[in-house]
């Protein structure tokens, strides 16, 4: 006699705000793949609407203008470049207590984060920004935000890395990074960058990582009788 088959459980209704949460996670996600395969000219409301399987009524009642979608897409870009970064240093915090070695391989993963597509998307935003200036504007509130994340962050990754030093080594390491992104685009020479991604980790292990101790650092100070 067969045995009868136990009904699934009806899945939970999803409320409202959830129905919109995941709305607009869908046009982001949407805004972001179409700005990775079709670039800024290709990133139309049209086509984001039809990847994410949406009105554009439903668009619009999410972000009122183009910009604002786009500078919401920048941020979401971000936000996904960063948590890879954190969850593979993750991996590298476990594997070496060397300092030095640490830093090392924080540069060179940004290298990676600076060399994916998900960034090169955020070039283009970028770029077309330069004579947008509704755009400029919303993504220059967004730049600002991910740039002051990434100064906490790095804060929190290497807490012994403090100064004015340390800071500026920070930013030149990223704006360095930043202009060989540019440059790779029309001259991707992997050994050029090789070269300049091994000085920058010099340069960056030199700044960054805390000094060994020397032997008179390690003597225990002694009394005065």
């Amino acid at each position: 006699m067969p045995t009868a088959v136990p009904e699934a459980a009806p899945r939970p209704r999803r409320t409202q705000q959830e129905r919109r949460a995941g709305t607009r996670r869908a046009l982001l996600e949407a805004t972001s793949g179409c700005l990775v395969a079709h670039g800024y000219a290709g990133t139309t409301t049209t086509a984001v609407c039809r990847r994410a399987g949406v009105s554009q009524g439903a668009l619009f009642k999410h972000f009122s203008t183009k910009d604002g979608l786009l500078g919401a897409a920048a941020e979401h870009l971000y936000d996904e470049l960063t948590e890879r970064f954190l969850e593979r240093f993750a991996a590298i915090e476990r594997s070496t207590r060397d300092p030095g070695e640490r830093v090392e391989q924080a540069v060179r993963l940004l290298w990676e984060a600076f060399q994916s597509q998900e960034f090169a998307a955020s070039l283009e935003l970028e770029m077309a920004a330069r004579t947008d200036p509704a755009l400029r504007s919303v993504l220059g509130g967004v730049l600002t935000r991910h740039a002051e994340r990434v100064r906490v962050q790095a804060a929190a990754l290497f807490p012994a890395a403090t100064g004015e030093r340390y800071d500026r080594t920070l930013d030149l390491v990223l704006e360095v990074m930043v202009g060989m992104a540019v440059s790779r685009i029309a001259d991707p020479d992997p050994d050029h960058y090789r070269r300049l991604l091994d000085h920058v980790c010099d340069l960056a292990r030199t700044a960054l990582a805390p000094p060994e101790p020397t032997p008179s650092d390690q003597l225990e100070p002694t009394s005065t009788p």
